[in-house]
């Protein structure tokens, strides 16, 4: 070990490790989001959160570990968003929705884009947005049931089949979106495949 990892080392011990962490995995997202996730190595995101490499190993396996860290994050934005949505107003509440998911995206960036690519090339990264999508169609599920209860759409709908047509209509919109994203654009397009969902689950404004 050279002299200055030595004092970078010793330095470092000091730092709490939440801290340590913190400093590692945002310059990891920043430099991902500058270079791609390909173009970002392991050694260049120590070198830029100030700590030797071993350190970054000792918070994140691989550099994979890092994007399945900010996949959950964001995840939970998602999911607060959707507790928001009040079944009452079924259509509005979904594009409600659409419009501050985009909002994420846009904030986001390119780290979306190597999301996307990462849950279609890495089986890890696959079955953990696999996972989420089955967690996203049980919270519809759980939505399309209130607003049935509620009269807005027909009471002999299966909430969980028309949840899971959700999901598939919401991730082709997400898709479609983040290859030609535009400001303002997700909430119309969502909103045109889930009109015409809820003219089949003779949805009652």
């Amino acid at each position: 070990m050279t002299t200055v990892m030595t004092v970078v080392t010793n330095l470092n011990r000091k730092r709490p490790r939440a801290e340590l962490r913190e400093a590692i995995f945002t310059a990891a997202l920043l430099l991902i989001q500058e270079r791609g996730y390909d173009g970002a190595s392991v050694d260049d995101i120590a070198a830029a959160a100030g700590v030797a490499k071993g350190t970054f190993f000792n918070f994140f396996p691989t550099k994979l570990d890092v994007m399945k860290a900010y996949y959950a994050g964001i995840d939970v934005e998602v999911v607060r968003l959707r507790a928001q949505m009040d079944a009452a107003s079924p259509l509005e509440a979904f594009r409600t929705y659409a419009d501050g998911v985009e909002a994420i995206l846009l904030r986001e960036g390119r780290l979306m884009l190597d999301l996307l690519d990462l849950a279609a090339s890495d089986p890890d990264m696959r079955r953990i947005d696999e996972d989420s999508g089955a967690a996203d169609a049980d919270e519809f599920a759980t939505y399309l049931a209130s607003a049935q209860a509620l009269g807005r759409i027909r009471a002999n709908v299966d909430p969980v089949k028309a949840s899971v047509v959700c999901v598939d209509l919401w991730a082709g919109a997400i898709r479609a979106w983040l290859l030609h994203p535009r400001s303002g654009s997700l909430g119309p397009l969502f909103g045109g495949r889930i009109d015409l969902l809820f003219f089949g689950l003779g949805y009652h404004p």
